[in-house]
Order: C-alpha cells, then structure tokens, then sequence
C-alpha cells in the first residue's frame, strides 16, 4: 500500500472514484451477460420447439407410411402380385404424395416387381436395411440413409412385411420419403440468419441439412458430437463446432417408430453462437461505451475540483511548511485555506508557527541565563559531568579537565567508567539500581588521571527525567579527596598504635597476673611435696590460671579475626542459662529469662557465642552499680530476601537483652562496637567491639537501642540450624574431667616445642600407650612410612598446625593420607580459630586439639578417634 501512498492527491481521488465505479460497471457487465443467457435460452427454446414440429411431421409421415403400405398389403392385386395393376396404383399414390420419392414391391430375394417409378429392369433392395430388418422381425421397420435407385434422391426407406395364406415372408413393401420437403417447413419458420438444421440415421449419416447440402448429406457427423446425442437423453442442448467449423448452440431430438425401439433418426437445429449473442453483445457494448463517457467527465471535473479546492490548498500548506521548516517563522496560511478541516489545519499551523515563535524567543533567553550557568560551572573546582545513561560523557567542565588530566575534546563522547578506569565500592549494577531507584547516590570511587596516577574522589550522583519522568541523564559531582584520605589513614595509623600500646599494656598486665598465679602455686607446691593434698590444691590453683590465660588468648584471637568459626549445633535455653547464671552470679542485679520451649537449635561456635553473649551482660551489669533488671528474651523468625538488615534468606533466632540501667548516649552509640572504645574508666573496649566480631562471623546480626537514664537493649540475630527442628531438651552440663586408660596404642606426635611433644607423650604414656615423636612434617612422613613398612603402623597421628621454618600439619597430611587413605590424623594447635581448625574433615583429619589441653581431653579425642 505505500505505493498508494506515494500518488498525488488528485490521482488518489480518482483512483478511489474508479473502484466507487467498479460495482456499476460490475453491474452494466454482468446485466450484459444475464442478457446474452436471456437470448441463448430463447434461442434453444424456438430451435427445440421447430426441432419438435421437425421430429412430429416427420413420425406423422413414418405413421402414414405405415398405414399406406399395411393397406397395400390387403389389396387383392398385390396379394396375387399383379404387376401392372400395382404399377398404376403405385404411380398414382407418388403423384398424389410428392413426398414418397418411391413406391416398390419387392419379392422374397429382395428383386422389385412393381415401382411407382418405371424401371428398365428389377432392382435388388435385398441389401437395404430395412427390406432385412422387416423380413427378420415381421413387422414395419425402417431403413438408414441411402440414394434411391429409381428416384435418385436422398431418401430413408421402410419396409413393411408381405406373407402367404400361410403367414410365412413374401417380400415386402418399401416406400422411400423424400427428406427435401423438410425443407419447405424449415423455410416456412423465421429462422436466424445462419441457423443449420440436419437430420442424421441411425448411424450418424447425414439426410439432411439445410446448409451445405451437397457438401454434407450422405457424410457421417463428427464422431464426438454424434456419441452426444446418442449417449444423451430424448432431447438436449450442446455446443459444438459443427462441420463447417461454426461454433454453434444446438438442439436435438431422437426419432423413434415406439419407444421400446432404438432411433431411428436424429434431428439437430443449431444456430451461430456470434449471431445469437450479436444484439445482447451490441446492448453490453454500448452500455460499457456510455459508462466509460460518463466516468471521463467524471475523472475530469474530480482533477479540477480537487486541484482547485484540495491540490493548491495543500500546496500552500506545504509551501508554508518548508519556510517554516528554513526558519521563517512569520509565515500564515489562515486566509489561504481557510474553511472545512484544511481550514482547521491551516489554523493550527499558524498556531503552531505562533508557539515556535514564543519559543524560540524563550530559548533565546534560556540559552543565555545557561550561557551564565555554565560559565559559574566552568569555575567550579569540583568535575562536574553530564552523562548518558551509558556513562557517556555529554559535558565535562574545566574543574573535571583539572581533576583528570583531560581536556573536554579528549573526554566528550567517551565512556567515563572505561576513561577513567573507575573502581567500585560495590558492583556497578547495584550503584545503577540505587540510583534509578532513589534518584540520588553518593559514595567514594577510585579513578585514574591521564598520566595514571590512582586518586580517590568523593561522587555525587543525580539522575534526570526527562518530561514524561523516564530516566534520562546523570549529573555527576565528583571531588578529589585524595589528600584528606591520606590524612585519615596516617591518623587512624596513630590511633591504632596508640590503642596498641593500651592493648599491650593491658595484655602484659593480665598475663604477669595469670602468670604470677602459676609460678607462685607451682613453687609452693615444691615447697610442700611431703604434703600431697596441699600440692594437689596449689596444682589445681595453678591449672585455673593456665585457664584464665588460654581464655584470654582465645578472646585475642576472636576479635583479631584470626578464623572461621567451629560450628555445631547448640539449645538456646542451656547456652542463655548458663552464661546469664555465671555472670550474675552473686551480684544485686534481677534476672528475668522469657525463652519459649520451641526455639530453633542454633549452629554455631558455643564457646564463642558464649563469650559474645557474657561480654553483653556484663556490660549490663556494669551499667546497673546500683542494682536492677536484665531481660533476656528470644523468639524464632524467618528473613526473606531484601531485609533491612541485609542477611540471608532463611531460619533465624532474635535475641534481645535488655536492662535498665544508665544507657548510653546517641554519640557514644555510634561507636559503641568500636574497637577500644569504653566509656568505662579502666576499660578496655575489647568486650562489645569481640562481641560484635563473633556475631558477624556467624553470620548474624547485632545492634543497639538506648536511652539515658532509661536503659539499653542490644538485638541478636543468630541463623538456626539447618534442616533442625525445635530445641526440647536442653544440653546436660558438661561432667567433670575424667582420665580414661586407654588400651595400649602405637600413636605418632608431631610438634615444633620440645617442651609440647615432652608433655603430649607423657600424657599418652600415662594413658598406656607407645609414642614416637618428631618436630616437622617431613619426619612425621618418614616414620609413618617406616612403621607401615615394620608391619606396626600408627594407630593415630598428632599433628601440629604449624611448623615455623618447616613443613606443617596440613601439607604433611596430605601425604600421609596419600599413603594410607585410611590414616587417622588429629590436628593441634594454639590458633583455635584457623580454618583448618574449624573445618578440619575437609583436610582430612578426624578431629581437633586445641591447646592447651589437658590430660582428659587428650583422652577423649583419642578414645573417640580409635573407636571408629
């Protein structure tokens, strides 16, 4: 259709009156032919009409035949065959019916002995059909096509039986019919000029035809058109090419003497289809001529009207349209076109021309109150950007070419993030969703200048819409802060060597008291070895201090972040009880525990759970000198994806323990989890800042909600065990150490101290079994090796983690457990919270020692590794 749209109008006009005009030509054309069928029907109704008044004259002419030839039968002259007799009544029946062209008498072998027409001698009819036909079946029968002897002319003959007294054949009478007088009532009837009437026998020879007589009769009809009519019903209408290559619309008939019997003779009427159909095709073609003038003058008077009340006003339209479009802005068309919808349209362009006017006026003055703008922003020291929503660079001001190194041709049209190689605090996809999300960003970015120096900058970003509020560019507000961060790092450096000094400070003061504990007790043990209770007592005094030392290392180590946690499942019940009861214990502060008895089981580290949750309530404990309340409440939730506090979907247990207590102001809250920070005097800000470390590393959550002078609320967040259902029966409080003999085994230990591997074999000699030891891996290896070779391997190894100047545990396991895939490794050392400590199995150990470590729990771990 787009070629349509191509047209000019004044042709689209007239191709649309041109398919208006279709149905009345459709109609002129098919009343044309509804005319031409009119004319071939009553065409075929005179010619079957004359055909039937052909057929009719033609069996009344058989049947008076018939009735002449059954009385010339009975006449006593012909009975006893009195030739001259017969002769004169014969020749005056032909003069009385010119139409017989003969009359004859014909004996049993078929030889003539009396004629209506004289002949020298006999003639033998004993090979005419119908002279074989009568004396075969007995009774009248007609003949075919033939040219009579005497009479010469076409004839059809029939025959009618002669018998003796005795009924047997005697010969028989044949009369020939002249068809010529068909003739003479075909010419009687008002026939169309050219029609052509035939009459054809039984075997499709021609007897008769009206046209071309001489040409035709005596010769066979086309084969195809004959086996139509004698194929075909009584009557009907074909169309055929007749011999003389005419095509023509025909009607026939088939004679017959009765109706059981086969023709005996068709007739066929047919008249030139080009002459039947001249007048209805004369009508259509005049009719076509008149409706092809009428649409001349039609198209005619559409050009000129459309041309002067549509083509020019549009011209004047289109015209205005391009000075318009060149800048001309004081053109109008009001006047030109006014009236009917051109007339609108032409009002809304000099509307439009108006609107563009005061625009461009406005514009004018906008573009320079922007020329003042951008002026202020080509002083401004910050880069400040103008992006696509790709990052393209649409505008770059004179404080960004400072900042970067480029200059404006160098960075328009460039990708900002791919031109200044920019580092993300966070993936680039989330700062983009924050942004389309909120409208504004800000945060820190690395970027690097021209001459590829890294600088840090503070960006601000803000996002614009255009007028229908879809995104459409980013403002980007970008400050270099790469001294100041400087600055701040040389600081925190400061404070942190200073918090390092009070750390160690503190730390050599715990440790001289702990270490005080044990040389003190061990030396009055010394003093008292007659005494065996007291050196028990001052032993046992000495093993507590060795505690409380191994304690403090380990709470080091959980805020240093020195490992991943050593997870098991754990009731909540116990865990609270157990740590609320031991803090507590002793002092004037109220405990009040809400803890449903269908809470999830917890996985998590329990000694350092423990620790976070005891550092909580002796800060409480702190906060109330003067005595008061401390709540411990817990509940089970369920976090779905996009929570505030951004956890991981799933199970968890919230905490909250509340007091009522001095609370903390709003400033000291913000670093309430600050490592060192204490608003106690003498504190170390260690207990918060470890207790906030612990929680993280399980993948929870903790903060905290205060008012002076009201109290403090910390919230936990803790993931449930996975797969676990509701905690019912709390932990048993662990028994006290037992030292179990173990049945004599061959164990191998591995430790870098001497005074360690002294100790560990002791201990196992104590417990009944055969040691070996070494100081580092690769001696480890060679003894397991040699043992194997011995028939008398390890039955377990004591691998410490961590060999300094050589090879360690970890890699030593591996080949061991190359060697004896089913080798049983227990792995020790003083960092309890390395990984490989945590998820020792993966490295292929059954289990775990951390020091230090007494006698029982070396025989716990043995007992229980041996036991599988």
């Amino acid at each position: 259709m787009n070629w349509l749209k191509s047209l000019p109008i004044h042709l689209l006009i007239a191709f649309m009156l041109t398919i208006m005009a279709l149905p009345s030509v459709g109609l002129i054309i098919y009343s044309g032919m509804e005319g031409r069928a009119d004319d071939l029907r009553i065409a075929t109704r005179a010619t079957t009409y004359l055909l039937d008044n052909v057929a009719s004259e033609l069996n009344s002419k058989v049947e008076a035949s018939r009735q002449l030839m059954e009385m010339l039968s009975l006449m006593p002259q012909v009975r006893q065959k009195d030739a001259a007799a017969v002769n004169r009544v014969l020749a005056e029946l032909r003069q009385r019916c010119p139409s017989y062209a003969n009359i004859m008498m014909v004996d049993r072998s078929g030889l003539t002995w009396a004629t209506a027409l004289p002949t020298a001698k006999p003639i033998s009819l004993a090979d005419r059909k119908a002279f074989k036909d009568a004396r075969n079946s007995g009774r009248f029968s007609p003949g075919e096509y033939t040219v009579g002897k005497a009479s010469n002319k076409p004839i059809l003959n029939f025959a009618y039986p002669l018998k003796d007294d005795s009924g047997a054949f005697d010969g028989a009478i044949l009369v020939g019919i002249d068809l010529t007088y068909i003739g003479t009532l075909l010419k009687a009837s008002k026939l169309p000029p050219g029609t052509s009437f035939g009459i054809f026998d039984h075997k499709g020879i021609f007897i008769y035809r009206t046209v071309g007589a001489d040409k035709f009769v005596g010769t066979p009809d086309r084969s195809n058109q004959f086996e139509k009519m004698k194929n075909g019903p009584e009557t009907g209408v074909i169309r055929l090419t007749s011999s003389d290559g005419i095509q023509r619309l025909s009607a026939y008939r088939k004679i017959r003497i009765s109706p059981e019997l086969p023709p005996y003779a068709y007739v066929r009427g047919g008249t030139p289809m080009d002459i039947l159909l001249h007048e209805a095709n004369h009508q259509l073609a005049l009719n076509l001529a008149v409706m092809f003038l009428v649409l001349v003058l039609v198209f005619a008077l559409n050009i000129w009207l459309s041309k002067r009340l549509i083509v020019n006003r549009i011209s004047s339209l289109e015209s205005a349209s391009r000075s318009l479009a060149s800048g001309d802005l004081r053109v109008r068309v009001g006047e030109e076109v006014r009236g009917g919808e051109l007339g609108s349209l032409g009002g809304s362009f000099d509307e439009m021309a108006d609107a563009l006017s005061f625009e461009l006026s406005q514009r004018m003055k906008n573009e320079d109150v922007l020329r003042e703008k951008s002026d202020l922003l080509e002083l401004a020291h910050d880069a400040i950007i103008l992006l696509e929503l790709d990052g393209t660079i649409l505008y770059w001001n004179q404080g960004a070419a400072t900042t970067y190194g480029y200059d404006s041709a160098q960075a328009m049209g460039q990708v900002i993030h791919t031109l200044l190689q920019t580092v993300f605090p966070k993936p680039q996809e989330e700062i983009v969703q924050d942004l389309l999300r909120v409208g504004r960003w800000e945060g820190k970015l690395s970027h690097t200048t021209s001459g590829g120096e890294s600088i840090v900058v503070s960006s601000r970003w803000a996002l614009q819409r255009d007028k229908q509020g879809r995104p459409w560019r980013i403002m980007e507000i970008n400050s270099d802060i790469t001294e100041r961060e400087k600055s701040q790092q040389e600081l925190l450096k400061m404070q942190k060597l200073e918090s390092l000094g009070v750390l160690a400070g503190g730390i050599a003061h715990d440790f001289n008291n702990i270490l005080t504990g044990i040389m003190g007790n061990i030396t009055l043990a010394q003093m008292t070895l007659d005494d065996a209770a007291q050196v028990h007592k001052l032993l046992k005094q000495a093993e507590k201090a060795c505690q409380r030392a191994s304690e403090l290392s380990n709470q080091l180590l959980t805020f240093a972040k020195g490992g991943k946690p050593i997870k098991k499942n754990v009731a909540v019940r116990h865990l609270v009880e157990e740590t609320v009861s031991l803090v507590l214990r002793g002092s004037n502060v109220l405990s009040v525990l809400n803890l449903p008895t269908d809470l999830y089981l917890l996985e998590v580290d329990e000694g350092q759970v423990h620790q976070a949750f005891s550092n909580i309530v002796i800060n409480a404990l702190q906060s109330m000198p003067q005595g008061g309340t401390f709540t411990v409440t817990a509940a089970n939730v369920i976090l779905e994806e996009g929570n505030s506090m951004a956890l991981s979907a799933g199970r968890y247990v919230k905490f909250s323990f509340s007091d009522t207590g001095c609370g903390i102001s709003p400033e000291d809250q913000k670093r309430i989890f600050d490592p060192y920070f204490s608003t106690k005097a003498g504190g170390k800000g260690l207990g918060l800042s470890s207790a906030h470390s612990v929680i993280v590393r399980h993948g929870g959550y903790i903060t905290v909600h205060s008012r002076p002078g009201v109290g403090t609320a910390f919230e936990v967040f803790l993931p449930a065990a996975k797969g676990e259902g509701h905690a019912v029966v709390p932990e048993p409080p662990p028994a006290a150490p037992v030292v179990v003999a173990i049945p004599q085994r061959n164990i191998l230990v591995m430790d870098d101290e001497e005074m360690i591997r002294d100790l560990i074999c002791a201990i196992l000699e104590s417990l009944g079994c055969k040691v070996k030891s070494c100081a580092n891996g690769s001696e480890a290896i060679a003894l397991y090796a040699a043992a194997r070779e011995s028939a008398t391997p390890f039955d377990a190894v004591i691998m410490d983690l961590t060999i300094p100047g050589g090879m360690g545990g970890e890699e030593a396991a591996r080949h061991i457990l190359e060697m004896d895939p089913l080798a049983s490794l227990i792995v020790s050392s003083g960092y309890s919270n390395d990984p490989v400590m945590s998820d020792y199995a993966q490295f292929g150990f059954k289990a775990t020692m951390a020091k230090p470590y007494r006698a029982s729990e070396v025989a716990e771990v043995l007992d229980r590794v041996l036991a599988h």
